[in-house]
Order: C-alpha cells, then structure tokens, then sequence
C-alpha cells in the first residue's frame, strides 16, 4: 500500500478520506500505530543511559531540595528561639527555663558539627592535615554528646546521621597517631611505610629519560632519610623530633583548646557550647615516651635498607635496559652527584646508626649502574664480533669479484705506488703493508675493526675516567683523591671486565691497535700476550690449512710420475749432458763418451715450479718460518713416495739414472740435514735405484751425476728459491750463509741467499756444460794392463 516510510509523513488526511475506503484507513491506521512504536523502541534504546541521567537528577534534585527544605526550618526554628528570648545574660540557666536551654544546647552543637564538617574538609583542600585532624575528632566529640541527648531531639533532625557518615569519609586521611590509637614507638615503622609507597610512586611516574627517573629516586630516598631523622631523633641539645613537638603543641595541657583554633560564626547561641565541648583537646592514646630513639628501633631501618634494595632492583630492571650505551649510565651517575644532600649528612647517618660513609648512590644504585655497564661492555663487544665477521664476509665476496685476487699478491707487492711511502709516521700504508704481505683489502678490514674497539674505548671513558677519549690517554693514571677514587670505584672491575671480555672472544678478531688498549690496563699485558699468543696460534692453523691444501694438489701433480712407459718418459727426460772420458793402458790411451742426466725431469721440474709459485703468490718472506719448513717437507714426503712407489716399477737404467738424480736434486735443493726422518727416506730410494744401475756403469757416472747435481742446484737457487728451507742449506754449494742477523731481517724480495757478498746474484747458467776429459777414469798401469773390464765404448742414449 505504502512503499516507505516518507509516503506516511506525507498523507494528506482530507484526501485520505475522500479517497480511501473505511477498511483502508483502518488499515492505514494500524500501520500508523506500528511505525509510532517502532519509533518509540528505537528512541528508548538510543537515549537509555539519557533518560537513567535524566531520572537520577530528578532523584537528586528531589532529595537536594529536601536537604535545603530541612536546613532552612533549622534555620527558622534557630532564630525563632533567638527572637523569642528576652534577653540572654552571663548566667542562662537562672533565667531560662530547663528545657529551653536544653534545646537551645542542641542547637548549637547541631549547628557546630555543621560548621565542622565544612571545616575538615577546607583543611583537607588546603593540605592542612593536621588541623583536619583535630578537627575531625573534636566533630566525633561532638556527635558522641549529642548521642547521650534524648532520641527526640535526634530523630527530629534526620541531616545529623549525614553529617556523621560524611566526617568519617576523611578518617582515612588523618594522623595515625590521633586517630588509630598507634603507639609512639610504631610510628617510625608506619612513617617508613609511606615512604616506601612514596617511592614506588616516584618509579612508576612517567619520565621522558631514565636519567630523571633515576635523580628523582635519589631525592625521594634522601628525603626519606632526612626526614626521619628530624621528625623522631632527639638531638644531644635535648630538642625533640618534629612529630613530638607537634604532638606536644597539640595534646599537652599547655596545649590550647581545639575550639579556640576555630572562628566560629557569630551568634549568641555560642554560649550554649557546652564545657566539655570548649575544653576539649586531643588526648595521647598511648603512655610510652614519645621521645625515643631509633636505637630502640634499628631493626626498623635495617628492614627498610633491605627492602627499598629490592625496591630499587626491581623498579630499575626495566628501565637500565632503555639505556643503549656507557655513556648514558655516566649521564645518569653525573646527574644523581648534582643532587645536594644536607650540610650535616654524616651527623644525621651517625644520629640514624647507618652504615659507615653511608651514601645514597653507593648503597642503592651504583651496583645496579655496575651490573649493566659490564652488561652493556659484553654486548657491545660480542656486536662488535657480528659486526666484524659481515665485513670479513664483505670483503671476501669483494674479492671473489675483484680481478686483483688475495691469493695472489705479486701484483700487489710488484707494484709503485704514490702513496708506497708515507708521510705520516704510524700509517699502515704503501711499503709498509707490503713488506708485511698485508693487501688494501686487509689494511680497510683491520681499520674497520679498529673502528669498533675505538667506538667502545670512547663510550666507556668518560664512565671510567671522567673525560673523553684520546688516543694518549694514561689508563694507569689513579688519582689520590678521595671523591675521585670513589665516585670510580668500579673503574678497576670494569676495566678487568673489558680485558677478560676482549681476551675471550680474542679468537674471533685481529690485531688492532685500539683492541691492544681494550686488553691492556696499567701498563699490565698479560691478557694481551695471551690475545697474542691465541692470535699466533690461530695464524698457525689458517697457514697449516694452506699447507694441506697445497699437500693435496701436490698429491694431484706427482701422480703423473707413476706414468713410465716409453711414450711417456718422452716428456719426461730433459737432455742429458754428453761427457768425454779417457782410460790410458799401457798399449794406449781409450776415449770414449757418456750421457748423464742434467737436470731434474721435467714432471719433478714442474711440480717444483708450481710449489714455489705458490709460495710467490703468499710473499714468502711473510710467512712463519715453522710454515715454511712444513709446507716444503710436506711436499717432498709427498714426492718421495712417489718415487718409492715407483720403486716397485720396471726401470730401465736410463730411468734409473734419471730418478736417481732427481731424488738427489730435491734432497740437496728441500731436505733440511738435520730432518733424519727425510734424509734416511731419501738415501733408501737412493740405494735402491743405484741397484738398477751397472756397478760399473755406476762406479763411471756417480762423480759425474753428483757434479750435476751440484751445478743443477746452484743454477736453480733463484728459480726455486722460495723452496730451499734455510740460508744454510747450500753452503756445501759455496753459497755464503747469512748471518743470523741478516736472518731476522728478512729481504723485501722472496729470493734465496746470494753466491756473492753482492745483493743480487749472477744470473744463472743453464746451458749444458763443454765436453771435458773425465779424470776420474784415467789410470796409468806401466806393470799389467786393468783388471777391469773396459766399458767406456758403451754409449747411452
């Protein structure tokens, strides 16, 4: 009939019922009804807690009304009584009638307890609490007299009970001493109390820094102590503490009236004030001596020195931990030495019977500060360590990218620089790093590490030391002063601390000069040449990794020696030297010629070769000498075996000859004298391969072998000289050893001991030697011709 709700609203009645039937508007008309309803509901529901509003202040208004209604005929009645009176003289009771004074007495002390009730609270509003409280139990005085009058009386006036139930709602807030009858000798306990919940309060306000936190406790607990001592400690002087003075100003009978502290409200009717309502003061609940001492009590201040500790504790747990660095601990302590404490500190500390050189900070904080300064040291550096293993990452992967490769050095030590010499003494650049086999890489590295220990020696200085930090800076430096030295008390634990920190994860990190700092304190090194010492030990294996690095590939390399088949010995031998040698008999003179191997094979050669590129490549000069004897008699055991295993071959004696010179080339160039264990393993191969050859053969070609031998080794010193293991090793070769002072210094260029007094020496000769006439074989025999058979015409080729 009707789409919306709008069509309702805009019915025109007259045309309605010129144009709808009867049932029509009825039925327009229970739709009518419903919509008023659903209107109605939808309203009570939107304006429910309104119309409960609404209805509660109809409730008080009504009640608020009743109250006014009921003071106001207090009120007429009051002064109908002041109207009716004739007069009123010093003595009422001879004039007036009995009941009349009565009612009159009721009066004045109902209009009382009002006037007191309005009193008690403008006290309360003005932190006046001590009058409040007098007050308050003279109200109680006055209600326990109206009490003890007729019922009558009380019931006629139903705003007295309002009066009583609304005095009673600040008892809370009075003196404990007035009002719950607490004993002198617990009111230091009670007054510990609150302070207690006065500083929690003070640790659970917000704060925009920690620091302010941290000064507020401090006053507050300053407070705490100075207030205890002037409110109960009696001095020598005989002066009382404040609470018993004022106790005494309020309860004493020197003491005034509590009435006369009040300016009550002009009318006559104060003379119907009964005695015992004008000579009312406060009595002392209790009869113990109110001036005691804390001596009596010291378990008292014990109790609370424990307990404000862990209240300390625990309400600084979380903030401290807002605290990122050192620096903001010594803001903090800087901040609570502002605060002034009172002149006479140590007399109150002594008159309180509290610890020796009693002192906030000390006694309740500076553990704490303490704790997480050592907390703080150890993060800061085991970051320092996450931190410095990303840039140890860093740089590897930079230089996987980089076409100048760490593993390979010449082109870094081979190389002029501008900046190869600096002018600044204490750089670590240029000829400097490069003697030391230390690439740019490596030097950015160190100073990023250096950076971090820096960053820490500064955070904590000012903490420690009182200033900032410099890199001359006397750690050892202890002041003789008193405050310095305690306002530091913690400077020698900490320091010990930073050490043992630093010298623990020593064998994540590198030498830095300021990491040297963190571990060396009064001029003490032991950690550092602990740290040192892990530092060499840690270099040790990372080079022994190289060296069984470099074993493997040498275990690669010598397998193809165990190849000796005849196509193979092709690529192995090099040209042999062809000498000319004589045998004289007595008919005439015999010449004939033969070959001898010159020079190392060439699979020995080229193993050899790629040794000492490997050691190029690392600056040999830099590298530990104990790594270096390792690295070459590693190898050659390696070689060795080689050449035992190829012992259990077929050798021909051209094969024979040649291993036999190759083994003895490598043992003369590698093998240490005194290294027996090599030595025997070498002259065992040696002995063995000279039983492939002819005796006689032999007994002919040994001088010269060993000869070559010789000259092979002197010619390749500068080609391998990175494998000759010490400056001795050649001197049965003429070569002059080095001193041992020459020895400490090592030489810029990796190179073997010179044959010369010269720094460089000749360059060596490597062409085969001239035909010369072999002395070894000539014999004269004038008597019989030699027993020996002639071989000298057999050539080998």
């Amino acid at each position: 009939m009707f789409r919306n709700r709008g069509e309702l609203l805009e019915l025109d009645i007259d045309k309605l019922f010129e144009e709808r039937s009867v049932d029509e508007i009825i039925e327009i008309e229970k739709i009518l009804d419903a919509e008023i309803e659903k209107k109605r509901s939808e309203l009570r529901d939107r304006y429910k807690d309104v119309l409960a509003a609404s209805d509660a202040i109809i409730s008080m208004k009504t009640i608020s009304q009743e109250i006014v209604d009921n003071i106001n005929r207090i009120t007429n009645i009051c002064e109908e009584l002041i109207s009716s009176s004739d007069s009123v003289d010093s003595k009422p009771n001879s004039e007036l009638d009995r009941e009349k004074i009565e009612e009159r007495t009721v009066v004045v002390q109902i209009r009382l307890a009002i006037f007191m009730n309005e009193q008690i609270w403008i006290a309360l509003d003005e932190d006046n609490n001590l009058d409040a409280v007098q007050y308050y139990l003279l109200a109680q005085h006055i209600h326990t007299g109206l009490s003890l009058i007729k019922k009558a009386y009380l019931e006629r006036i139903p705003l007295l009970h309002q009066i009583k139930y609304t005095m009673e709602t600040s008892q809370n807030l009075n003196a404990l001493v007035l009002l719950e009858s607490q004993s002198c000798k617990s009111l230091p306990s009670i007054f510990m109390e609150h302070r207690k919940t006065a500083l929690n309060t003070v640790i659970n306000t917000p704060y925009p820094s920690v620091r302010l936190q941290v000064s507020s406790m401090v006053r507050c607990l300053i407070t705490t102590v100075h207030l205890l001592h002037d409110c109960f400690i009696c001095t020598e002087d005989g002066e009382n503490g404040l609470i018993w003075q004022q106790l005494h100003d309020i309860i004493s009978d020197s003491a005034p009236m509590t009435l006369s502290k009040l300016d009550l409200p002009t009318t006559p009717l104060v003379l119907y004030i009964p005695d015992i309502i004008k000579q009312y003061r406060p009595k002392p609940i209790s009869s113990d001596n109110m001036e005691i001492s804390l001596k009596d009590t010291r378990h008292v201040l014990e109790t609370w020195l424990q307990s404000t500790k862990d209240i300390v504790k625990n309400g600084l747990e979380k903030s401290l931990r807002l605290v990122p660095n050192v620096r903001g601990l010594h803001l903090i302590r800087e901040e609570s030495f502002k605060i002034e404490i009172p002149r006479s500190w140590e007399q109150i500390c002594a008159d309180l019977h509290l610890p020796e050189q009693f002192n906030i900070w000390y006694y309740f904080f500076q553990n704490l500060i303490t704790d997480r300064c050592r907390s703080l040291i150890s993060s800061k550096i085991s970051m320092n360590i996450q931190e410095i293993h990303g840039y140890i990452t860093d740089t590897l992967n930079n230089v996987i990218k980089s076409d100048k490769s760490e593993a390979d050095l010449r082109w870094y030590s081979w190389t002029e620089e501008n900046d190869d010499v600096s002018r600044v003494d204490g750089t670590h650049s240029g000829l400097s790093m490069k003697t030391k086999g230390y690439s740019q890489s490596i030097v950015d590295l160190c100073e990023k590490m250096d950076r971090k220990y820096l960053d820490l020696l500064e955070d904590v200085s000012q903490y420690l030391y009182g200033r900032e930090y410099s890199s001359d800076i006397n750690f050892s430096v202890i002041l003789k002063d008193f405050k310095f030295k305690r306002k530091y008390i913690d400077k020698d634990e900490l320091e010990k601390h930073l050490k043992i920190e630093c010298t623990n994860n020593s064998t994540d990190t590198g030498t830095v000069s300021n990491f040297n700092k963190c571990c060396t304190f009064n001029k003490l090194s032991e950690d550092w040449l602990k740290v040192c010492d892990i530092f060499n030990k840690t270099s040790h294996t990372l080079w022994q990794n190289w060296v069984d690095y470099s074993v493997q590939q040498t275990q690669a390399e010598v397998e193809k020696f165990f190849d000796v088949t005849l196509s193979s010995m092709i690529n192995i031998l090099c040209r042999w030297d062809e000498i000319e040698i004589q045998e004289q008999t007595e008919e005439k003179v015999f010449k004939s010629q033969i070959k001898v191997p010159l020079k190392p094979s060439l699979v020995l050669d080229s193993c050899l070769i790629k040794l000492n590129t490997n050691l190029s490549f690392i600056l040999p000069h830099t590298l530990p000498k104990s790594i270096h004897h390792q690295f070459i008699e590693q190898n050659v055991k390696v070689i060795l075996e080689m050449y035992k295993r190829l012992l259990e071959k077929e050798l021909n004696q051209i094969q024979a000859l040649q291993f036999l010179f190759d083994v003895k080339f490598l043992t003369t160039l590698c093998i240490p004298r005194e290294n027996m264990q090599l030595m025997g393993s070498s002259q065992d191969i040696c002995d063995k391969l000279r039983s492939r050859v002819d005796p006689f053969d032999l007994d002919v070609f040994y001088s010269y072998l060993q000869s070559n031998v010789k000259k092979a080794v002197f010619q390749s010193q500068m080609i391998l000289g990175c494998l000759i293991p010490s400056f001795g090793q050649l001197a049965s070769l003429g070569v002059t050893e080095k001193t041992k002072q020459q020895e400490k210094v090592p030489s810029v260029l990796a190179l073997s001991s010179p044959s010369t007094s010269s720094w460089f020496p000749l360059l060596p000769v490597t062409a085969p030697s001239q035909k010369t006439t072999g002395m070894s074989g000539l014999k004269k025999n004038t008597k019989e011709p030699s027993q020996k058979p002639t071989k000298s015409n057999k050539k080998i080729s």
